[in-house]
């Protein structure tokens, strides 16, 4: 196994953060003869800094093999020793025409100079032009225990157009928005919600709804392929823009939770040691 290179300077708490830090943890736990950098401060995601410090950094690890969390990956030397994961397309519909533009070239330079490409579902891996390995996120042990449920519903994460959060805003439900927190603080936010709901119209995985699954949450979420494969048929879905049908669904969910358990059964098949070792058979493949 040759060096490997995780490039996290991004350090954000997106749901993109949340699986680097969490799959590199669970890696260097997993395999600590491995010899392993982690790459944690420098330029930010799309930044022309990241991209001027590049050419050293390459210099200073020749032989490694590159791991990339996002296809925010170098412009110009970019290795074929690599590994990127594009979680979702999201970018392709994004309302800003030059955001467009500019997603689409820099996923196609890095689906085309990548030695392999992951994703996290198979809904995104079936919209790829090219062959990608399936990694699923993983749960983290800080989400679990008791569900002690208040009066509000919970939202997990920003209010970006494809989160459709302003559908939430009319269904005149006490209601919750977790953004930019930390651990501790999200477990706590899900630890008392009636339900947590997903409206999105897009989605490369759906993280919250297994971060809810493990505390025994019931989940609303769109019916949309992504989150019809993380949900595991345990979550209430709805179309994306039936305002009534989601206000039924939620009161359903409100007043007939389901089953608890079955929800954190299905979570706890998805761990980060899973992730870590099944991004460690794809790095084989190009050390």
């Amino acid at each position: 196994m040759r060096p490997i290179v995780f490039d996290l300077r991004d350090r954000s708490r997106t749901g993109l953060g949340r699986v680097a830090r969490e799959t590199v943890r669970a890696y260097r736990a997993l395999f600590p003869g491995d010899d392993v950098t982690v790459l944690e401060q420098g330029g930010q995601r799309y930044s022309l800094r990241a991209q001027l410090e590049w050419p050293a950094l390459r210099r200073a690890h020749p032989d490694a093999v590159w791991v990339w969390f996002h296809w925010d990956v170098p412009w110009f030397g970019m290795p074929a020793r690599s590994v990127v994961y594009v979680h979702d397309l999201i970018h392709y519909s994004d309302r800003n025409p030059l955001k467009r533009w500019m997603a689409r070239r820099w996923i196609a330079h890095a689906l085309r100079r990548a030695g392999r490409v992951v994703t996290v579902s198979q809904a995104t891996a079936a919209r790829l032009p090219r062959k990608a390995a399936v990694i699923p996120n993983g749960v983290s042990g800080a989400f679990g225990g008791e569900w002690k449920p208040a009066d509000y519903v919970l939202t997990v994460g920003d209010d970006k157009p494809h989160k459709n959060l302003a559908l939430v805003g009319q269904m005149g439900v006490p209601w919750k928005r977790a953004t930019g927190v930390g651990d501790d603080e999200l477990d706590a936010f899900y630890a008392g919600a009636r339900a947590v709901l997903v409206p999105s119209r897009e989605e490369g995985f759906g993280l919250p709804v297994l971060e809810a699954f493990a505390r025994g949450v019931p989940v609303v979420a769109s019916d949309i392929p992504a989150l019809r494969e993380v949900s595991g048929g345990l979550a209430t879905l709805v179309a994306v823009d039936d305002v009534d049908a989601w206000r039924r669904a939620v009161r359903d969910a409100w007043d007939n939770p389901g089953d608890a358990d079955a929800r954190r059964a299905w979570a706890a098949r998805f761990t980060w040691e899973r992730s870590a070792r099944m991004l460690r058979d794809v790095i084989g493949e190009v050390s």
